[in-house]
């Protein structure tokens, strides 16, 4: 049986990318190097239209309309997480977001970002200095907040529900592109296991970039991020970003203060880290703090490797999204929308033979 498409990596983006078009009746499997969840359950937890220090750089890179499109996404990443929560009766916060991620900015800067914004079709104010806990200037808007660990789980469940199927524990060994389809092999993760599986699909999705086009898609190695959680101190009730370092953000999560320090390589962790406790210490009086790192996925100015390319043999596209509630959601749902061809202008999606299959299911299931 030759699937619609094969996902590498149960993360964020591959999950809404399979949850999406298992929903719309493709046949869909995914492959997963780790247990179940864990691989989406890494990350802050927020989720919020735009950063404004990604929207300039975007914007300073690519040009405005990039940068508006940026929104779009995540826009649309924001709907499909409530989906997500409210399918799953998983708790949702929305709070705002004091955005500060410009550093000392003037009102002109601020106001070029906002205008970029809004353009996207976001909603957000001047903060003016002073109003937030922050003596800067910066940009207040609605930030989401979950558990990344529930989340992983719902949104697993709901994507095995829709029709996906879910293969955890494995590592692809080969992908290969034969004449209209692309093969990709695989093992289980176990001692004893010897013998290859071998699943041939229309298309290809890599989260990871385990296959060959995932390695050039990338722009770089994974970054580390030291985070610190803090107990015993005044709960802010806001997310803030700051320009950084040593901290770029403050979460609260219940009755503990999750900080994240910046993005950085692997052997700068120790100095990073160092950093960032120091700073909790001298800004929140913390002492009762629990240390930890994620490992993220690299962006190009805060802009998702999501694309699609016409292989010979299939269909191969790449996103950006360890884990990573934000820009994960955001790339599964543009990854999606590539397959099932909503993006004319790009024209790539699944051929004519899978859509018209799955538009049939879809009817049968209505009646």
């Amino acid at each position: 049986m030759v699937l619609d498409v094969v996902v590498i990596g149960a993360s964020v983006a591959g999950l809404t990318a399979a949850r999406r078009l298992a929903a719309e009746g493709f046949s869909v499997a995914v492959l997963d190097p780790n247990r179940e969840h864990l691989t989406a359950a890494i990350g802050h937890g927020v989720a919020a239209c735009a950063h404004a220090s990604t929207v300039a750089n975007m914007a300073g890179a690519y040009g405005d309309e990039a940068a508006r499109e940026h929104v779009r996404r995540n826009l649309a990443g924001l709907e499909e997480i409530r989906g997500v929560a409210a399918a799953g009766a998983v708790e949702l916060v929305e709070t705002e977001l004091h955005d500060h991620s410009l550093g000392v900015a003037l009102d002109r800067e601020l106001g070029r970002v906002m205008e970029l914004v809004r353009g996207g079709g976001a909603e957000l104010s001047l903060l003016k200095a002073g109003a937030s806990t922050r003596a800067a200037a910066g940009l207040r808007s609605l930030a989401l907040l979950i558990d990344p660990a529930e989340y992983a789980a719902a949104l697993e469940e709901q994507a095995g529900s829709a029709g996906a199927e879910l293969f955890h524990d494995v590592t692809v060994t080969r992908i290969k592109r034969l004449d209209g389809v692309t093969q990709v092999a695989f093992r289980r993760n176990l001692a004893w296991s010897r013998d290859l599986e071998i699943l041939t699909a229309h298309a290809v999705v890599d989260t990871l970039a385990v296959s060959p086009w995932g390695a050039v898609a990338g722009v770089g190695q994974p970054q580390y991020v030291p985070t610190l959680r803090l107990r015993g101190v005044e709960v802010p009730g806001e997310v803030t970003l700051l320009a950084g370092p040593p901290t770029w953000l403050i979460r609260p999560i219940g009755d503990e203060v999750l900080l994240l320090g910046p993005k950085c390589a692997r052997n700068q962790m120790t100095e990073a880290a160092a950093a960032l406790t120091n700073w909790a210490a001298a800004e929140f009086g913390a002492r009762d703090v629990t240390p930890g790192q994620l490992i993220i996925d690299p962006s190009d100015h805060g802009r998702p490797v999501a694309g699609a390319s016409a292989i010979p043999g299939g269909f191969y596209t790449r996103g950006n999204g360890r884990g990573e509630l934000m820009n994960g959601t955001a790339s599964g749902c543009y990854l999606a929308a590539l397959l099932l061809g909503v993006d004319a202008a790009r024209r790539v999606s699944l051929p004519w033979a899978s859509k018209m299959r799955a538009g049939v299911g879809r009817l049968l299931q209505r009646r």
